[in-house]
C-alpha cells in the first residue's frame, strides 16, 4: 500500500497474501478486476475457493465467475458497491463512505476525465453528506509524498520522449530506478498524467521494469481514443481512457518499440 492508503479506514486489515486457511473459505469476492488473471500471484489460491462473486466496471471485463455484477458505465468499482450496499440499506458509517469517496474520486482522476458524471457526483455528494470529508481526503493523497518519491519522478520525467508527429509521449521506469531511489514500482502511481497532460498530446504510454522480468505498460488517452481496445492487441485491458498490458521475457527496447509502432499505427490508421 501507498503510504495515504495505510490511512484509510480498515487498511490495516489488508493482506498481501492469502492465509493458511483458505480451504476454509466458502466465498470469494473479486473487486475491480476484469479477468483473474488481474490477481497475480493469488490466482491459484482465488480459484480454490468454491463461490466467486466478480464486481468490476472494466470495460475489457472477461466472465470468469457464475455470479457477476458488471457494469462498463460505471466511474468505478466503488459507485457498483454503492448502488450493492444501497439495496441493502446498510447503516452508512463515516468509514464506509470515506472509502467509497477515494475509490471514486481517484478512478475518475479527482473528477477530471471522462467517466465523470452526473451519476457519480450525485453518489460523492451522497458520501459527503454522511461524513466522506473531501479536503482530507485530497490532502492524505496529493500532500503526504515522500522526498525518494520524487527524486523517482525526477528520473522518470528525465526519459520523457515524443514521437515525430507529437501526438505520442511516453516515460520510462527501471529496476535501476527504484534501487537508486529507494522506492518500488508503487511509488510511480499517477506518474503517467505527466506526459498525459502535454498539450496535443492524445496517447501517453508508461513503461516499467516490475520483478521477475516483467514489464508493464501503461495508456492514458485525451478524448475519443479507445486505449482498452489498444492494450487488447497485447493481452491487456480497462477503460477506454486508461488501459495496461504487461510483458515477459523480452527487453525494455522490445517492447517500447512494439507498444510504440502500434500505438502509432492505432492513431493514423496503418
Amino acid at each position: 500500500l501507498l503510504p495515504w492508503q495505510k490511512t484509510l479506514p480498515g487498511a490495516e486489515r489488508i493482506k498481501n497474501s492469502f492465509p493458511s486457511e483458505v480451504d476454509s473459505f466458502e466465498v470469494g469476492i473479486v473487486l475491480d478486476c476484469g479477468e483473474l488473471s488481474r490477481t497475480g500471484r493469488n490466482e491459484d489460491e482465488i480459484r480454490r475457493i468454491p463461490v466467486l462473486i466478480n464486481i468490476d466496471h472494466h470495460l475489457t471485463n472477461k466472465p470468469f465467475t457464475e455470479l457477476r455484477m458488471a457494469d462498463t458505465k460505471a466511474s468505478s468499482t466503488s459507485e457498483l458497491l454503492f448502488d450493492l450496499f444501497n439495496s441493502l440499506t446498510i447503516d452508512w458509517s463515516v468509514s464506509i463512505c470515506t472509502n467509497l469517496y477515494v475509490g471514486i474520486f481517484t478512478d475518475t482522476g479527482s473528477f477530471r476525465f471522462s467517466n465523470t458524471n452526473e451519476r457519480c457526483l450525485e453518489i460523492a455528494s451522497f458520501l459527503v453528506k454522511n461524513g466522506a470529508s473531501p479536503s482530507q481526503i485530497a490532502e492524505k493523497i496529493y500532500n503526504t509524498c515522500k522526498v525518494n518519491r520524487l527524486r523517482l519522478l525526477h528520473e522518470v520525467l528525465g526519459t520523457l520522449e515524443l514521437t515525430p508527429a507529437g501526438d505520442i509521449a511516453y516515460v520510462t521506469a527501471t529496476r535501476e530506478m527504484f534501487q537508486k531511489t529507494g522506492t518500488t514500482s508503487r511509488d510511480t502511481e499517477d506518474f503517467i498524467n505527466f506526459p498525459r497532460a502535454i498539450k496535443d498530446i492524445k496517447i501517453a504510454i508508461f513503461f516499467r521494469e516490475e520483478e521477475n522480468n516483467f514489464i508493464n505498460v501503461s495508456y492514458r488517452s485525451v478524448g475519443n481514443i479507445n486505449v482498452a481496445e489498444l492494450a487488447g492487441y497485447f493481452g491487456g485491458g480497462g477503460h477506454y481512457n486508461a488501459a495496461a498490458c504487461r510483458f515477459r521475457g523480452l527487453t525494455m527496447s522490445e517492447v517500447m518499440e512494439k507498444v510504440i509502432r502500434a500505438a502509432n499505427d492505432f492513431l493514423h490508421g496503418k
